[in-house]
């Protein structure tokens, strides 16, 4: 129950620190995958974690050693030799599992108030005044921007995982890169996102038509990691910062700088 009613908890308080709405529901959807993403820790036992993951592994082998069986019978018959497949992925088999394991729990808690609590705040932003809590709407989606400092969580799970998790005798090296991990992918997602808000920025800009726009979001989603270095770029970059034109007035009043 404490999974559902406080992410919408944090939603209020983040409307209440009068923060765009883009930002608000930006630090709800955070703020609720850390604790949620804490509590599903607590809750599954690390140790009944790993003998689950230990079960799970002996199974694999088994299945995998029934079909090496399969595979050398074959051999004999058809010349076709298997065992350097098999032993990559004998080898490759506990590393995607770490991954697969640190990474989808969190991601999936991620995704799940990514969507939960968008569409929380839409209906809000629609119905709200009807009962007395009213939010201000969702700009349209080519103008999303998120806050600059979103950036420090991208670099900050770049840096645990790719380095500082890879140091192995440092103490918590693991656990840094668990959470680096995670801080990775999900800043990518969010960056991924404002990438396609960029991508619909220049299609409206311009005037790229529907069916244009649609085979282009289509590519681009081939592209998803192109498409989060375009969001990230965008921080510094500013594609979408219109530049505006001074004023020119006969008061002699104003100040140069005005526009």
């Amino acid at each position: 129950m404490a999974l559902v009613i406080m992410p919408i908890v944090f939603l209020h308080i983040a409307i209440k620190m009068r923060l765009t709405p883009l930002n608000a529901v930006c630090l709800a959807i955070l703020t609720s995958t850390a604790f949620s993403s804490g509590c599903w820790t607590f809750i599954n036992n690390p140790e009944s974690q790993k003998q689950s993951l230990k079960i799970f592994k002996e199974e694999f082998y088994k299945q995998l050693a029934v079909a090496e069986k399969q595979m050398n019978e074959q051999q004999i018959n058809n010349n076709v030799d298997y065992s350097e497949a098999i032993q990559t992925l004998k080898e490759n088999f506990d590393e995607i599992l770490d991954k697969v394991v640190v990474l989808v729990p969190s991601t999936l808690i991620f995704l799940w108030h990514l969507v939960s609590l968008g569409f929380i705040y839409f209906f809000l932003s629609m119905l709200g005044e009807k009962i007395g809590y009213k939010v201000e709407p969702f700009p349209a989606f080519k103008d999303w921007v998120f806050d600059w400092n979103l950036v420090w969580l991208y670099i900050f799970g770049w840096a645990m995982y790719f380095f500082v998790g890879s140091i192995k005798n440092m103490p918590g090296a693991k656990l840094l890169q668990v959470l680096g991990a995670n801080c990775f992918i999900i800043s990518s997602i969010l960056y991924m996102i404002i990438g396609f808000s960029l991508l619909f920025f220049m299609c409206d800009k311009y005037k790229i038509g529907t069916i244009n726009r649609v085979g282009l979001s289509l590519i681009a989603l081939f592209f998803s990691q192109f498409m989060v270095w375009l969001g990230l770029i965008d921080v510094w970059a500013e594609f979408r910062l219109r530049k505006a034109t001074p004023k020119i007035s006969d008061n002699s009043d104003d100040d140069f700088f005005d526009y």
